[in-house]
């Protein structure tokens, strides 16, 4: 059975361009006994079946529709399916129809090589074709090549070798046709509204290398331009797929990064791609070479990339990070290209001239909106879905965050960036609504985020609007709620800043603020924050006052007693050692408590989700964490004190190795809180960093990069 089989209600004949309903007769049971064989691999029983019952090599072979043929394939050998097209009697033309039998989805025999592992199987069937006799009723028919045929869903050959990533394969058919061209779609009447190309399908497919292959053969414009059946050209589908580029994909870890930077970039292959070239455009044959992957390389070079291929043959982590840079790579060279080729920012919309709305600066409270409020923000949400073929692929690629793609666009087609779309959104308004910070930061890069925060959108939406809508929102990248609405609000006070003040104060259609709209797509966040940052606050504090009232007992019982008043390891190093953590672990205790409390004595009001009440959550629970660690600190060297063992190294290090499990996993437990704490210590980190003078900090980075600035944008 084909990997991968379409399962379709309706069979389409190529040669008489109609679907209808095909009957297969159910094989016979007598093919049990080659069944078996093939699951097992003894192909020379299988093969003696049929010298016997040569009858049987035109009957279907299982619940496929598969002849025997089909299923000879299978053992990638060469002879043995010579063998069995020439057991065939060869009257009539009987082996011409066993070549072009088609299983229950109409597949040859040649739909079948593809899976094969040896490209020869192309070559014999195809000489084959040429030696045997065609029947004599066919002779009038203009029967196409075995290359030419299409299975049900219009499919040749060599557009079902690029659909399953099948390059080798894919090169070795085309060496067979004078023009590949002809295979770039699917062979079905002008009716059917399905142009989904070649190049779509090895995109769909993720086989970039086909994908990269096929930018080089001759006709690739059209490719580059054709539309599928959903009216989206490839550079459009590539704008969709941000998991497939290097800029949205998960983080690595540091190893990792380690070793995805000295990874090769390129593959130094031996094959046959010398032939090549005769498939490329003529007046560009060194992109011809370069998409080729044979990059002009140094012996040490090759030496690295072996070195590199040992090791990830026997580490699966490290093949697994470097096809990820493979794919990468690949993905950024087909993008590289169809960028040239794409004008549809050409196609552009002008903003309709409107009168600013603006409300008095005095509002009414919005903890509690009316009817008119609620009414105005569901007419809001009310709209209809916008397909992603009328947004060019700069705005798409803003919208998932892929910065190759808009970065190359806007390199290559500057003016690009003043694109508007049919809604009046330009890339700004894309990436804003989408909270695409990597776009946002692109976008001021090259000097245009004032031009273009400076438009307003359909509905009379500013960029305010658009980051308090919650439409495109997808969780953010914080955990917890409360750090979930705080980055929001963070959002939402970057983009203010960079619009014009009174900006602030316009109303959109429905006449709301964007302040206004905000709290009101916010409210059920917030409404989840309050609680979950009570409940955390309340458990914390009781922790808190547990840790602090055992180190005040502790300070109270010294280890070892006291003789007349005086510890009777005052002198030793480890009682100091435990005075000190003691005392930090009180302290901290202490203050964590005030923290908490601080927060549950909070009335919870949206902007205190800004910095207040997150900076008190984080600082409690980072002196909570540090009480518990100088709690089991103490502990430790008490212990030491009271027992003395004689081997003091090992004891020691094993005693304070399980002290640390309690502590590990209650970090663990409260996985959310640790990551806001480390996210609040990389802020702290770049508040310091501002304390530096400015022209300090522009002198090193004038060196290190030059920015690009679009002068008209700034």
């Amino acid at each position: 059975m084909d990997e991968r089989e379409e399962v379709e209600s309706y069979n389409y004949d190529t040669t008489h361009h109609h679907y209808h309903h095909e009957e297969l007769p159910k094989f016979d049971f007598k093919m049990e006994e080659p069944q078996i064989a093939s699951l097992e691999k003894d192909w020379d029983r299988f093969k003696s079946f049929f010298r016997t019952n040569p009858e049987a090599l035109m009957e279907p072979f299982d619940l496929s529709g598969n002849t025997p043929i089909h299923a000879a394939v299978r053992s990638h050998d060469l002879a043995l399916v010579k063998d069995l097209l020439d057991t065939i009697p060869d009257r009539d033309g009987d082996r011409w129809r066993a070549l072009r039998k088609g299983n229950a989805h109409r597949n040859t025999v040649l739909h079948h090589v593809i899976h094969c592992k040896r490209v020869e199987m192309v070559d014999m069937l195809l000489e084959y074709e040429k030696d045997v006799k065609v029947p004599p009723e066919e002779h009038h028919r203009n029967n196409p090549p075995l290359l030419e045929l299409g299975n049900d869903l219009g499919e040749t050959p060599i557009y079902r070798a690029a659909k399953y990533g099948k390059l080798q394969i894919l090169k070795h058919m085309a060496k067979h046709v004078d023009n590949i061209h002809q295979h770039f779609y699917r062979r079905v009447p002008d009716t059917i509204a399905d142009r989904t190309s070649i190049f779509h399908m090895a995109i769909i497919g993720q086989f970039f290398d086909v994908a990269v292959w096929l930018t080089g053969v001759e006709g690739f414009e059209e490719l580059a331009h054709a539309t599928d059946k959903n009216g989206l050209t490839s550079l459009q589908l590539l704008s969709r797929m941000p998991s497939v580029f290097r800029s949205s994909c998960p983080k690595m870890g540091l190893f990792d990064k380690l070793i995805y930077a000295h990874l090769p970039d390129k593959g130094y292959k031996d094959g046959d791609d010398e032939d090549d070239e005769k498939y490329y455009r003529t007046q560009d044959i060194e992109n011809a070479k370069r998409i080729l992957n044979k990059p002009t390389s140094s012996v040490l070079s090759r030496i690295n990339y072996g070195i590199w291929k040992i090791i990830a043959e026997e580490w699966d982590n490290i093949e697994e990070i470097w096809e990820r840079k493979k794919k990468h790579k690949l993905v950024e060279e087909i993008a590289e290209v169809l960028v040239k080729q794409d004008n549809s920012w050409l196609d552009t919309y002008h903003a309709k001239p409107r009168t600013e709305v603006v409300l008095p600066v005095i509002q009414p409270c919005m903890r509690n909106p009316g009817k008119g409020r609620a009414k105005a923000l569901e007419k809001s949400k009310t709209m209809e879905p916008i397909r992603s073929s009328v947004y060019t692929p700069l705005l798409l690629a803003g919208s998932t965050g892929i910065v190759e793609i808009a970065k190359r666009i806007i390199e290559l087609h500057p003016e690009a960036i003043a694109h508007v779309s049919h809604d009046e959104q330009n890339v700004l308004h894309v990436a804003v609504k989408h909270r695409q910070m990597k776009i946002y930061k692109l976008i001021k890069k090259y000097g245009a985020l004032k031009r273009l925060a400076c438009q307003m959108s359909n509905k009379g939406r500013t960029l305010l609007h658009q980051v308090a809508r919650m439409d495109y929102y997808d969780g953010g990248h914080q955990a917890g709620v409360v750090f979930q609405l705080q980055e929001e609000l963070r959002w939402f006070h970057r983009v203010k800043k960079r619009i014009p003040l009174a900006f602030a104060l316009y109303c959109n259609d429905d006449n709301l603020m964007a302040r206004e709209l905000f709290e009101l797509e916010h409210a059920d966040m917030l409404r989840e924050a309050q609680e979950w940052i009570k409940s955390t606050a309340q458990s914390c504090s009781a922790v808190a006052v547990l840790v602090a009232t055992v180190v005040f007992a502790a300070a109270y019982t010294v280890p070892g007693g006291t003789d007349n008043g005086v510890p009777v390891f005052l002198n030793s190093p480890l009682f100091l050692f435990f005075t000190i953590t003691d005392v930090v672990a009180l302290a901290s205790s202490l203050v964590s408590v005030m923290m908490f409390l601080s927060i549950l004595t909070s009335p919870f009001q949206m902007q205190e989700f800004y910095k207040s009440l997150p900076r008190k959550l984080t600082l409690g629970f980072a002196l909570l964490f540090l009480s518990l660690t100088t709690t089991m600190l103490a502990f430790g060297s008490t212990i030491l004190l009271t027992i003395r063992l004689e081997n003091k190294r090992w004891s020691s290090s094993l005693i304070y190795s399980v002290m640390f499990f309690p502590v590990t996993l209650f970090g663990l437990t409260q996985y959310p809180i640790v990551m806001a704490v480390k996210y609040r210590m990389k802020r702290v980190w770049k508040a310091l960093k501002k304390i530096v003078p400015r022209g300090i900090v522009k002198s090193t980075k004038a060196h290190a990069h030059k920015k690009r600035i679009y002068s008209k944008y700034s």
